[in-house]
């Protein structure tokens, strides 16, 4: 079966991460990129100037107010295809957008896979969050979700310094800088911190910082 080509509109106000992105996206047949924005007004103006089929969304850019935005694009386009790619892991941002209608939502901590698998279900017209977000609507069994992951792991203090760092996107010089210990020794307990919480990169680091209320910016 054929698939549709999508026209795709990439919005963020950093201009390598749209070269990367336009780049990435290039070995795809089935997508084109026809626009690019740097801000809310630039997101409107390729709107109305074309057929815009997928928006890959930056939810810090300037003059997006997050869900309002998003809710206003729902409105105007009803057609149009909103995939967030973001740094921010937090519980209610997730959960906001996601009810303001967007269909993917993928970290910028994510593998470049986790992009283009969002984009393959939007196209089956499915929803997508990255592996390290579901927990947003997933329990996986619980009431709370990742509440089995807290109960049965026991973090010290300065785990939990290292953690709340980390998902603040400091380096391990910065951070052994902030704490007076070497790099080797930030870097030996983050090792230990996704063998503990059995998790696999600093995205999902990020969001167990947030499950657990630590400071992530």
């Amino acid at each position: 079966m054929e698939v549709k080509r999508l026209n795709v509109l990439i919005a963020d106000d950093h201009s390598i991460v749209r070269d990367g992105l336009r780049f990435l996206l290039s070995i795809r047949d089935d997508l084109q990129v026809v626009a690019e924005a740097a801000n809310s007004d630039d997101i409107l103006a390729a709107l109305a100037a074309q057929r815009i089929d997928l928006l890959l969304l930056d939810l810090g850019m300037p003059g997006v107010n997050r869900l309002q935005f998003i809710r206003d694009l729902r409105t105007d386009f009803p057609r149009l295809k909103i995939l967030v790619l973001t740094a921010n892991v937090e519980l209610s941002t997730i959960r906001g957008v996601l009810d303001a209608g967007v269909q993917a939502y993928v970290t910028k901590a994510d593998e470049s896979q986790e992009l283009l698998d969002a984009i393959d279900a939007i196209q089956q017209n499915k929803r997508y969050l990255a592996v390290a977000v579901r927990f947003a609507v997933d329990g996986h069994g619980s009431s709370n979700p990742g509440d089995h992951l807290i109960a049965n792991a026991v973090l010290t203090k300065r785990e939990q310094q290292i953690l709340s760092l980390v998902a603040q996107g400091s380096s391990a010089r910065d951070i052994a800088d902030t704490l007076h210990i070497s790099p080797l020794t930030v870097r030996k307990h983050r090792e230990n911190l996704m063998r503990k919480l059995d998790l696999h990169n600093t995205a999902e680091l990020a969001v167990y910082a947030v499950r657990l209320g630590l400071p992530v910016g």
